[in-house]
């Protein structure tokens, strides 16, 4: 739910923007929304846009949020009530020193994890959501063991298209990263969660490599206003069996690290159940 871009493409939605697009969305009967992008709870009218998802009927609808917004006493009693099921939140690394670094904020890993304990009270379901940067890739795999105690029951692993900060090398070549978010997966997996991913070709998830598929079209929702996507495909995409269908790789990865590490994939009849794009 994508508005078009303002006339000054500097100056940020506004509330009556925001839900403006919600309701036009709302009208399709969706059985589920995610919504994403900023900070949907620091809206002053965000608990009237959760209510308004849950008075159309929506079956699940996901907020997306930082998690120390969810620390505070009653938010996630009151999200909850007003129509939010679900709510994904962000962990940088499974360690307080790897989340705070990437955070800039030092103690900002506690407080997303006390968010998620209130959550869970509050009975929202809570999806972990595990960008895969330089600092803490190794970690992909703890953070899973540590988030299934803790009640977690989704895993939404995803490689960023760029650094919201420049001055810090958060991106790295996908190839190093891909065994640790595939063991990530197949933890993530065997103990009953559900998994996406978001941003990583399918050449770099072997088995997994369906996942990066499925969530294709929502990649495709976030720069939609230019109709172009911020992902490119090599030479080497020519001669994959899932083209058209790769998610492909982002040019900001592939202007600082080349297209080293990912090879063209000939497994055509892996692809015979999967949706077609839209």
């Amino acid at each position: 739910m994508q508005q078009p871009p303002p006339a000054d493409a500097t100056a940020p939605a506004t509330d009556e923007d925001v839900e403006a697009a919600l309701l036009r969305g709302l009208r399709m009967q969706p059985p589920a929304l995610v919504l994403r992008g900023g900070e949907v709870l620091l809206r002053k009218n965000a608990l009237e846009l959760l209510t308004a998802c849950r008075q159309a009927g929506v079956n699940r609808v996901e907020v997306w949020t930082a998690g120390t917004l969810l620390a505070r006493p009653g938010l996630a009693a009151a999200i909850a009530r007003a129509g939010a099921t679900e709510v994904g939140v962000v962990l940088f690394g499974d360690t307080a020193e790897g989340h705070d670094f990437v955070a800039q904020t030092p103690g900002h890993f506690q407080k997303v994890l006390a968010g998620v304990q209130r959550a869970r009270r509050a009975g929202l379901q809570v999806r972990v959501l595990a960008p895969v940067l330089r600092p803490t890739f190794r970690g992909l795999h703890s953070l899973v063991k540590k988030a299934v105690p803790a009640g977690v029951q989704g895993l939404y692993v995803w490689a960023p298209a760029g650094p919201d900060r420049a001055a810090h090398p958060l991106l790295a070549p996908l190839p190093i990263m891909a065994p640790f978010v595939q063991a990530a997966l197949n933890l993530a997996k065997t103990a009953g969660l559900s998994v996406r991913c978001e941003g990583i070709p399918a050449c770099q998830l072997d088995s997994h490599a369906g996942i990066a598929v499925a969530t294709m079209p929502a990649i495709g929702a976030g720069p939609a206003q230019t109709g172009e996507l911020p992902f490119d495909f090599g030479p080497i995409c020519e001669q994959c069996s899932w083209r058209g269908r790769c998610v492909g790789v982002s040019r900001a990865r592939i202007e600082a690290h080349g297209w080293v590490g990912f090879a063209a994939r000939s497994d055509p009849a892996q692809l015979a159940n999967l949706p077609a794009l839209r």
